[in-house]
């Protein structure tokens, strides 16, 4: 047996991984990850040492008899290595591969102290277990030739640097450690290509007649088509906007560009990113109607559990190899500030990516400033193409001063000609007088602003046929179920009331002549009217858009936005201009105040490359929401019954977050102490089946002063 041959890496029941094996695999994939954002030698030295601590006697005995053995720390000895090399950014990443990345803390912290500087005085003061036979081992490489970090760098360009680093590795780490485990290496890149998804969408488009010159406003929906295909080759990598009124095709359009410009600049990826309040089950089935199931990936918030010690589900968590990938604002954003490897593991396929923001003005107001200099960043060192895409485009101004590039030409024009309702305020309601507006009418949509109201609602309305609720205290796939039959009865044109949150605003595609919308936000208001009268086909007046208040109360969560529509709402004729959207959004900032456009300081603590602190500070959603897996009808029920049997894939993870539903807190805890849920690998599962409604889905007691938005 050779000295190599002496240590583990890991051990599962008689199978052994040798230690050299693993952190060759890991560096080469580190390596491999890295380069899409140019750092493939920090990739490959994080990969060589985040490891060489399982080189102690004390790591080795442990392996052999974990029962018996304390835990000892492996990942201080790749660090200090690092950190004697020049190399502090991957000495962070090491330190961090396991239980997350550390604040850097300062120079007076002691070895005693959780930071990165406490962990590196433990080890020069040798307060850590002896792995010098990693030398001995013929596995010691020389990094003198690794390239330094940019003195001259931003300390955000270099805070995001770290955490595509850290990605890689992370990553890297968990593919080499899963191959051992399964037996065999996980199957990567076993997708269609840009070019092969590309000819799909044409042929689907092709398919649609949606490419032959039309007139109105299908004519101008091909017209834009056809300008996204064109500068989807002809731009460079860069920022641009994509402004399309509602109605005008932003979603196909921005994929088609997407699409072009990923073959044309040699892409990897198309990443689609969705308001974290907003629904994308139906963007996802159309993409996958489109481009192939095997190749979209839809990816919420909360569904992959992040106990790392759980070796299973953490093999589990999701990275973003897949070529379309579909998410919320929420998992996005917060992983790009996140510092737990469950939640960074993906970010390194960020890099060499086209982004596409849908709605991009719900960008988080209180993150305002931290997030747009994250958009500058992504096209700079990670060499991300992105698009910023609405019909009501926000003023965004970049720190490095990028100008993003609109891809529309003559929007104005588009404007004009996609103007189909007529808007109308009502005033003052009662809940019971909107009721008898909503059944006064044979199609009505009826979008309110919070689940408590919506529920409400739909308790007082008649029981008859065709009346319906969604909302996000429906799972996925239930949510699913009632749009199509939404759908189907409008194109039918039965009678058909809906009553909605604002998770039907954008990437859902419904046609009323009557839409009844909650005072809200002059953004959310427009989405509302898109859908009215979506297709031109009605007449302007005879297609109502009616604003109305329901016992002046409006949520605190968006009482400036409200302020902001009503001052538009009395200056402006036409609320669906430009000149108007653009006033709204002017408004709405002076009301917010540059303070507040950064509110938890995050850029102060991205300067001390304080990566707890902001982890724990970035929220887009203040208060800790949980998933509780519902077994709804019979594929809910098959789903968790594979949990319960033990298997715990990404697969299954991904078929589970169809029948989630995500709560806060304390009714998590509600339902947890009323013993109406289990816990399976730690994974909520509803087991009083009666709390969960075939009309309005799980029921939630009403908290006073709390905006629940969908």
């Amino acid at each position: 047996m050779t000295s190599k041959e002496k240590y583990l890496a890991h051990k599962i029941d008689q199978r052994e991984q040798i230690l050299s094996d693993h952190l060759e695999g890991t560096a080469r994939l580190s390596s491999q990850f890295a380069s899409a954002f140019g750092r493939e030698k920090q990739g490959e030295m994080a990969g060589y040492l985040h490891d060489i601590g399982k080189h102690a006697k004390e790591f080795q005995k442990r392996i052999r008899n974990p029962e018996s053995t304390k835990k000892c720390d492996h990942a201080t000895a790749g660090a200090l290595e690092a950190f004697h090399q020049g190399q502090l950014d991957v000495a962070m990443c090491i330190l961090g591969h396991h239980g997350g990345l550390l604040d850097l803390g300062g120079s007076r912290d002691g070895s005693e102290d959780k930071t990165v500087q406490g962990r590196i005085k433990k080890g020069r003061e040798g307060k850590i277990p002896d792995y010098s036979a990693w030398e001995s081992t013929g596995l010691w490489r020389d990094f003198s030739d690794v390239p330094k970090m940019d003195a001259s760098q931003t300390a955000f360009s270099r805070y995001i640097e770290v955490k595509m680093l850290y990605s890689s590795l992370v990553d890297a780490d968990f593919l080499d450690t899963e191959a051992f485990m399964e037996e065999k290496a996980v199957p990567r890149g076993e997708y269609d290509t840009m070019a092969e998804l590309r000819e799909r969408l044409d042929l689907y488009l092709r398919r649609k007649n949606w490419l032959i010159p039309q007139t109105g406003i299908n004519g101008m929906r091909t017209e834009i088509l056809e300008t996204a295909a064109r500068k989807g080759r002809a731009l460079g990598r860069g920022i641009y906007t994509l402004t399309v009124p509602t109605g005008g095709g932003k979603t196909l359009s921005s994929l088609r560009f997407g699409l072009e410009h990923a073959v044309e600049h040699g892409l990897d990826r198309i990443i689609y990113v969705i308001p974290y309040v907003n629904i994308i089950e139906q963007t996802a089935e159309k993409f996958r109607e489109i481009l192939g199931k095997k190749n979209v990936l839809e990816h919420h918030s909360h569904i992959i559990p992040e106990k790392e010690e759980e070796r299973r589900l953490a093999l589990a968590s999701e990275n973003w190899e897949m070529p379309v990938i579909l998410t919320t604002a929420v998992q996005f954003f917060e992983s790009l500030f996140h510092n737990k490897p469950s939640r960074c593991r993906k970010l390194h396929n960020i890099a060499n990516s086209v982004i596409i923001y849908d709605e991009i003005q719900m960008l988080p107001v209180k993150h305002w400033i931290p997030c747009v200099q994250a958009l500058e960043e992504l096209s700079g060192s990670c060499r991300a193409t992105q698009i910023l895409c609405t019909a009501t485009q926000p003023a965004i101004t970049f720190p490095g001063k990028t100008v993003p590039l609109e891809i529309v030409e003559n929007k104005k024009r588009y404007y004009g000609a996609f103007q189909r309702v007529t808007f109308k305020r009502a005033g003052l309601l009662s809940l019971e007088y909107v009721a008898g507006k909503i059944m006064g009418r044979e199609q009505t949509l009826c979008i309110v602003n919070t689940k408590t109201t919506a529920q409400k609602l739909f308790q007082i309305l008649p029981e008859a046929e065709g009346i319906f609720h969604l909302s996000t205290m429906m799972v996925p796939a239930h949510r699913k179920e009632v749009l199509g039959n939404i759908q189907k009865r409008l194109q039918e044109g039965k009678g058909c009331r809906v009553i909605a949150t604002s998770l039907v605003e954008a990437g859902v595609d419904l046609d009323f002549a009557y839409v009844m919308r909650e005072q809200a936000g002059l953004d959310s208001i427009l989405q509302a009217a898109g859908r009215c009268n979506r297709n031109g086909k009605r007449n302007i007046r005879e297609s109502i858009v009616e604003i109305f208040s329901l016992d002046g109360q409006i949520p605190s969560s968006i009482g400036q936005q409200v302020s902001a529509a009503r001052y538009v709402m009395r200056e402006f004729e036409e609320w669906d201009s430009l000149e108007a959207i653009e006033a709204y959004f002017q408004f709405w900032r002076n009301l917010r105040g540059e303070k507040n456009l950064d509110q938890k300081e995050i850029m102060k603590k991205v300067n001390r490359y304080a990566f707890c602190e902001i982890a724990k500070d970035f929220r887009l959603i203040e208060e800790d929401t949980y998933t509780i897996y519902i077994p709804w009808k019979e594929e809910g029920k098959k789903h968790i019954d594979r949990l319960r049997k033990g298997i715990c894939n990404k697969e299954l993870f991904r078929d589970l977050g169809r029948y989630g539903v995500n709560v806060f807190a304390p009714h998590y805890r509600e339902l947890v102490e009323r013993g109406d849920v289990e816990f399976i690998h730690d994974m909520g599962v509803l087991t009083n089946i009666a709390l969960y409604q075939g009309d309005t889905g799980l029921k939630f007691q009403e908290r006073e002063g709390m905006a629940i938005f969908c």
